[in-house]
């Protein structure tokens, strides 16, 4: 079948046929490479969010692309109870990465489905139904991920015992304070009745919030004094964005379970759980779990790539680098333009708010900003309803192409500015 060779064309005639879950683009996708994308149009865009925040080696990385026809041609899926190399020698190798874990894997697809393997097992093992999350939590959008999100007031039916605890919005010590003793008391009224604390140790989708080493230690001690699991939902900040294997390590903090996605699969449907083999019994579990894609041999060949070409390449010492670059850029326009306010990050987790947008409401606000943006050539996703940029680069960008998005950047500025100027 022939298709359009350009954008309006392919949206027109076969737009049609997609499931209208979100508003889409109004480009199409053809290729990439490295940190860029470029449409059916012929157009190029930088692309600072490695698509998802998963193409964590760039578009069309070689050595993935090798990786991925090794795989094709030699198994394409075992059944769920068999075992494969890749697989054994994956899970050796985050174990040893997340030493402090004495961890035990297993391989899913998705962040969703790991985090709600997850509690699953949290609620079985301590026998009990509740889990408390932070109030601007993102975990996912299955049902049962969804009901320990900042979305769990939309779930239908509602999921219940699902318990709620404000996120330290800064590291000021008030706020860290006032947060600890909100999550005490609300484990002290509920304590018979929550298996699992969930959180993100960085808030991202709720508003990228960076709650402080204090805080974690606190919830942890808190968490043990009760009888009560700590899950760390890592499924952007794991296998290496933040500049360490897992952030839990820059917090002095160890979980009784680690979630992680995104990264580790390079741009394909690759998740886990890292269960603490100090806490979690090493007797096979009464109540199995048994998934289709479970510990395919596709994904630990992945994670084993993955892990080679970050040591390798020292990929953890160029993001810590290479977001210190980035962020310096936002800090000296920030400097320029009250549109932009609070660049932050850690690593290649990147992030500033929008400013004083006039008339738009937040939402309004970033759409309007990511629009201008793109064409601008950069594509940019907002979050935290509109008031906030977020930005996951891919491991091998470069200060050229950093460069380019502060160069796009003020352009987008004064593009937006000019729109807000403009009379009703």
């Amino acid at each position: 079948m022939s298709l359009p060779d350009n954008n309006a064309s392919l949206l027109s005639e076969y737009g049609r046929y997609m499931l209208p879950v979100l508003s889409f683009r109004d480009i199409v996708l053809v290729r990439g490479q490295g940190s860029y994308v470029w449409d059916a149009d012929g157009n190029q865009y930088l692309d600072l969010n490695s698509g998802q925040f998963c193409a964590v080696l760039g578009h069309s990385d070689p050595g993935v692309a090798r990786k991925m026809q090794e795989i094709a041609q030699t198994l394409q899926d075992t059944d769920t109870s068999t075992l494969t190399r890749s697989v054994l020698l994956a899970a050796k190798q985050i174990h040893d990465r997340a030493p402090e874990m004495n961890g035990r894997v297993l391989f899913l697809s998705t962040g969703a489905e790991a985090v709600e393997c997850c509690l699953k097992y949290a609620k079985h093992i301590k026998e009990k139904p509740g889990v408390i999350s932070f109030d601007k939590a993102y975990h996912g959008l299955t049902h049962g991920s969804a009901a320990y999100s900042m979305s769990r007031d939309r779930i239908r039916p509602p999921v219940e015992h699902s318990y709620v605890t404000p996120a330290p919005r800064a590291e000021d010590e008030t706020e860290t304070d006032r947060c600890i003793e909100a999550f005490r008391q609300t484990i002290d009224e509920c304590k018979d009745d929550i298996a699992a604390a969930i959180f993100e140790p960085i808030i991202s989708g709720g508003g990228f919030y960076f709650p402080s080493r204090r805080y974690f230690q606190a919830i942890r001690k808190l968490c043990d004094d009760k009888g009560i699991f700590l899950v760390f939902d890592e499924c952007q900040t794991g296998f290496g964005r933040t500049g360490s294997w897992f952030y839990y390590q820059r917090l002095g903090c160890v979980p009784d379970f680690v979630v992680s996605a995104k990264a580790m699969g390079m741009g394909y449907p690759v998740s886990c759980v890292i269960a603490n083999g100090h806490t979690i019994p090493h007797a096979k579990f009464p109540m199995e779990y048994f998934s289709s894609h479970q510990n395919e041999s596709y994904a630990g060949a992945l994670v084993s790539h993955l892990i080679d070409e970050i040591e390798t390449r020292g990929l953890l010492e160029r993001n810590r680098a290479s977001g210190a670059y980035l962020l310096a850029k936002l800090g000296a326009i920030a400097a320029e333009s009250s549109l932009i306010g609070n660049p932050r990050g850690q690593g290649l987790m990147c992030a500033f708010d929008l400013g004083d947008t006039g008339r738009l409401d937040s939402k309004q606000a970033g759409d309007l900003f990511c629009r201008l943006a793109q064409q601008n050539g950069l594509l940019l996703q907002h979050c935290n309803l509109g008031r906030t940029i977020r930005l996951l680069p891919n491991y091998a960008a470069t200060e050229a192409d950093f460069d380019f998005f502060a160069d796009r950047l003020k352009a987008t500025l004064a593009l937006f500015q000019a729109t807000l100027d403009q009379p009703l």
